[in-house]
């Protein structure tokens, strides 16, 4: 914790992994708006949409964590809500929770939920990047006790710095999914390409993390990494049917396919 903030209700912790996290979205809000730009969407609706993506992000990541760890919170079902005492999310209820809220949002304004999709792949990794640094700072998704020259001093041994191994990982999907967008596709496809590259980071930075092993060896984020690995090969093979041109180029976010509708967007 880094300092605390005085409220009527008492005192709210600031941790650094809190800090980093908001860093973390301003980042991906960025990015996104840049990008929907191309699009010809209007610029406040979509950080309209990116905070409440965000909100139903958290939401998701919230209650995967406390579905994932149920029996520590049968006893305390408060803690639940407690986000600030353990900072526990999981990856893929935010992207769950996010795309929820992104649906509803988009079918008001004729947004395609695979288009936002893959409008904000990018500053999802970028911001995952960012977030991860946070992580090291406050001691989540720590790595196994080793003595290799990079180890960082946590909970009084040497460790592997899996933090920042997610944070290199994170910045190379951000840079591979700049230069897959240049290549027209069918909507959704660069989503699912991050979800992909994302998963195959996960499993193979995992074998380094301090996590129990829940499946023939497997820590409960290498299985959630396979299936959601699994998962996003499915869909990109679905989407390599072919496609209109027009529509791959929409897809892309290279280029609108048609100008923008009177409420700021087009399907």
């Amino acid at each position: 914790m880094l300092f605390q903030i005085p409220t009527p209700f008492g005192t709210f912790p600031v941790s650094s992994f809190g800090i980093f996290l908001l860093l973390a979205f301003i980042a991906a809000i960025l990015e996104t708006r840049t990008r929907t730009r191309r699009l010809g969407w209007d610029s406040g609706e979509v950080v309209d949409l990116s905070l409440y993506a965000i909100i139903g992000g958290i939401v998701g990541a919230r209650l995967g964590y406390v579905l994932v760890n149920l029996r520590d919170f049968a006893a305390a079902p408060l803690r639940g809500f407690m986000i600030w005492v353990d900072a526990g999310l999981t990856f893929y209820g935010a992207l769950l929770g996010g795309a929820l809220v992104a649906w509803v949002y988009g079918r008001k304004r004729d947004w395609r939920l695979p288009q936002i999709a893959d409008a904000a792949a990018p500053g999802l990794a970028l911001g995952y990047a960012i977030a991860m640094i946070g992580a090291l700072l406050y001691g989540l998704n720590y790595g196994r006790p080793t003595h290799v020259p990079w180890a960082v001093m946590l909970f009084g041994e040497p460790r592997h710095p899996t933090q920042l191994y997610l944070t290199v990982a994170a910045l190379a999907v951000y840079v591979v999914l700049l230069a897959a967008d240049r290549i027209p596709r069918p909507p959704g496809r660069l989503f699912w390409l991050f979800v992909l590259l994302m998963a195959v980071a996960r499993i193979g930075i995992d074998v380094f993390m301090d996590s129990p092993h829940v499946l023939d060896g497997l820590t409960l984020a290498q299985v959630a990494g396979f299936l959601a690995g699994a998962l996003a090969v499915v869909m990109l093979l679905m989407g390599g049917r072919s496609v209109p041109a027009g529509q791959a180029a929409a897809g892309s976010g290279v280029e609108p396919i048609a100008p923008p509708s009177a409420g700021g967007s087009h399907g």
